[in-house]
């Protein structure tokens, strides 16, 4: 092989390297780019579902006490007058659940144990006092506790105050909302889907005690039963510290998953609140960007190429062989020192290269 020909080979080598290396650089960049965005996209998600949470947090707690500050309340639940109370309630509840999605409206006696439950009044008389910190804290502070907390209807977004006589507490006043109501109005918003998973060590049971601790989680409410039961059985639902965004593939698609600590009214971590989002479109606008940058990245080495071994064919391997033939065939004198060193460097670069070749 021609010295000239050795010379392109090695010079479209290093160009090819050196497009590689800046196309990499570009994909690297760009992946990151789009990761940074699908978790701010992502994020921004989530917070429409917190913040409707946090004003049905306020919501409910204004209702409750309202209703707890009530004199014709207070005075059916002082004199245990259940059917009375049921029935006075009955329309405050098709109300709320009417105009704020709320479905819990629960009495509770001082002594901590369900009077009347609005939307299942045969279903009374239970201790509360083990199961239900938040009434119990109602109770014994006298000040209203809003928040999420699982009862035996499930898990809700609940506020609880206290009924007053005087300055004794008769019993308390709860109020709540269903999350599923929540995460419906959410996922109309953002197209989005939501899900809540229970620790189950937190569900309280019909006996009073509670599940399992280190049990998978459990499923409480969600838009898309059966993506979330995919998502759980591929190991994406878990407990976490903070916010994790996973990009995980499913029936062609291309879903962004994020899990948050689910909190109750006291801190305490109970589960996992799950935003699942498409991102198909813009991976397929990421893929369709990385074929750009290749094509461009070909055509750029192949017009490169041309050009830069067109121009060292033209201005010195031409000039160099001509002159070279010239002087070994001895149309112009001997040739210089320097004409000399060339030949001599061109030679022995070639002899090199072959011996390299047949080694």
């Amino acid at each position: 092989m021609k010295l000239e020909r050795r010379i392109s080979v090695i010079a479209s080598l290093i160009l090819g390297a050196t497009l590689a290396i800046g196309g990499w650089m570009l994909y690297s960049d760009g992946r990151a780019a789009l990761s940074d965005s699908e978790k701010k996209e992502i994020e921004a998600t989530s917070l429409v579902l917190t913040t409707a949470m946090s004003q049905a947090e306020n919501l409910t707690v204004s209702h409750s006490e309202l209703i707890a500050q009530n004199p014709d309340v207070v005075a059916l639940i002082k004199a245990g007058d259940r059917p009375a109370l049921l029935e006075k309630m009955k329309p405050v509840l098709a109300s709320l659940k009417l105009e704020a999605g709320m479905d819990v409206l629960h009495f509770q006696t001082a002594d901590i144990k369900s009077f009347l439950r609005v939307w299942a009044p045969e279903d009374f008389g239970q201790d509360l006092s083990k199961i239900r910190p938040m009434v119990l804290a109602a109770n014994r502070s006298r000040k209203p506790q809003k928040g999420l907390e699982i009862g035996l209807k499930g898990l809700s977004l609940r506020a609880v105050s206290a009924a007053m006589d005087g300055d004794r507490v008769i019993g308390t006043v709860e109020v709540g909302v269903s999350l599923k109501m929540l995460m419906e109005a959410s996922k109309s918003s953002t197209g989005a889907d939501f899900a809540i998973f229970l620790d189950p060590q937190y569900i309280p049971t019909a006996k009073g005690g509670f599940g399992e601790r280190g049990e998978k989680l459990q499923p409480d409410a969600s838009t898309d039963s059966a993506l979330f039961d995919g998502l759980q059985q591929g190991g994406l639902i878990k407990l976490s510290r903070g916010p994790e965004l996973t990009i995980t593939k499913r029936d062609a698609a291309t879903i962004g998953v994020m899990t948050r600590p689910l909190l109750d009214y006291s801190g305490k971590v109970i589960g996992a609140m799950i935003v699942a989002r498409d991102f198909s479109t813009e991976e397929g606008a990421f893929r369709a960007t990385l074929v750009t940058v290749i094509v461009v990245a070909l055509s750029g080495l192949m017009i490169a190429f041309g050009v830069i071994m067109a121009t060292l064919r033209a201005f010195v391997f031409r000039p160099l062989e001509e002159l070279a033939d010239d002087l070994q065939s001895g149309r112009i004198g001997a040739p210089t020192t320097a004409l000399s060193a060339y030949l001599k460097l061109r030679d022995g670069a070639g002899r090199a290269l072959r011996n390299s070749g047949d080694a």
